[in-house]
């Protein structure tokens, strides 16, 4: 489906009410202030998402959850290792190399944070649309991008012909950078635009 440019802009705002929240949780959990911001917010068609992610033979961790309730999808935060290995360290007070890829209590931290990061955008969105969205337990692979977005795009359900990507950028300890991608299952895409009146 084609997305208006008045649509992306209530999209960005909703992801800047989200990335709000998320920052309010992050700074309770990192006990240091934590800003966060969306610098942009884009729709692109389905056959075109790997193109956008870029670099699919570079690994990255990457935290995804189903998307429940009345608009079912799948959300997908990819964070680059480095990004992902200083958030760990701040998260566990150390500059030490933490294990990404073995380590389950640095697992398991980057989980909780990629959680926040998620439930915080769809808790805006159920806010702004009403329609009630609620994020499955996270799971998390530490592995190439493409490997992992291909595993997750062979899963059971019919996905919308576009998708959506949002860039973010966390301030406060050494500069992070992710990107969030929200996989409606068709007809979701539609339901929550509609939801919002635009």
């Amino acid at each position: 489906m084609e997305i208006s440019q008045i649509q992306l802009d209530a999209l960005r705002e909703i992801g800047n009410i989200g990335s709000g929240h998320a920052a309010t949780a992050l700074s309770a959990l990192l006990q240091r202030r934590i800003d966060m911001s969306v610098p942009e917010v884009w729709a692109v068609p389905f056959e075109n998402v790997e193109s956008v992610i870029g670099q699919l033979d570079t690994p990255q961790a990457v935290v995804y959850v189903k998307v429940e309730g009345d608009a079912h999808g799948k959300a997908v935060f990819f964070f680059p290792l480095e990004s992902a290995e200083i958030l760990v360290q701040a998260l566990f007070g150390t500059d030490q190399q933490m294990d990404l890829f073995a380590d389950e209590m640095v697992q398991s931290a980057l989980k909780e944070v990629g959680n926040i990061m998620v439930s915080s955008f769809l808790m805006a969105l159920t806010s702004f649309s009403g329609i009630p969205l609620q994020p499955s337990v996270p799971a998390l692979a530490v592995d190439m991008a493409g490997a992992i977005l291909d595993a997750i795009l062979l899963e059971d359900g019919s996905l919308d012909d576009s998708v959506l990507f949002i860039d973010t950028q966390l301030s406060g300890i050494p500069q992070i950078e992710g990107q969030f991608i929200f996989l409606p299952n068709e007809g979701s895409l539609k339901k929550l635009l509609g939801a919002l009146g635009v």
